[in-house]
């Protein structure tokens, strides 16, 4: 016997990941908490019986979804900014860090803000969505090379820039701080 597709699980698992990826596309929390709402709506009415092996296409989804709000967004300023009407930014975090781990997420967020788009893009899509190389790969549309050597040089250059503070921001390993840390990263997570 076939049970019914748990939509509402399904998006409460991978939402906080879905959210983060868009954060990375997006200007503001609430626009990439938008962009899940949208690419959810459209996974549901492609896939109405849901399906979890589809869940990379949820990635897919959220990139178009965030790359043409983005555009939208550029245009909309652009247009604003020749009739010289001011538009406030929103410098909402990446990250929703747990009371106390503020100070490390922003460490953090801006270790990873410093990273090339493309570089900070695989590393979001990797080490918090959870997608390997291959559907990376495929989402971006390039080969499978060049998105793990965009991945090994971003955790190059993050390792780098937070080599000096990594005792103070990893504390004690077992923090739910270290799971925003890319110091630990398993070998086989390397290309």
């Amino acid at each position: 016997m076939e049970t019914a597709f748990d939509w509402k699980r399904t998006f409460e698992q991978v939402a906080p990941q879905l959210v983060l990826y868009a954060r990375q596309l997006v200007a503001s929390k609430s626009d990439a908490e938008d962009v899940v709402q949208m690419a959810f709506v459209r996974w549901w009415r492609r896939f109405p019986e849901g399906d979890s092996h589809h869940i990379p296409l949820l990635y897919a989804a959220v990139r178009t979804i965030a790359l043409d709000q983005r555009r939208s967004d550029t245009r909309r300023v652009n247009r604003e900014a020749k009739s010289d009407i001011a538009v406030a930014g929103e410098n909402a975090p990446t990250f929703d860090p747990l009371p106390g781990q503020q100070e490390v997420a922003s460490i953090v967020e801006k270790a990873l803000h410093d990273l090339p788009q493309e570089q900070r893009e695989v590393v979001t899509l990797k080490l918090w969505g959870d997608l390997t190389f291959n559907q990376i790969a495929s989402m971006t549309g390039d080969s499978i090379n060049t998105v793990a050597g965009r991945y090994r040089y971003a955790l190059q250059a993050m390792q780098k820039k937070l080599a000096p503070l990594k005792e103070e921001l990893l504390g004690e390993s077992n923090t739910p701080t270290a799971n925003i840390l890319p110091f630990n990263t398993p070998k086989e997570a390397l290309p």
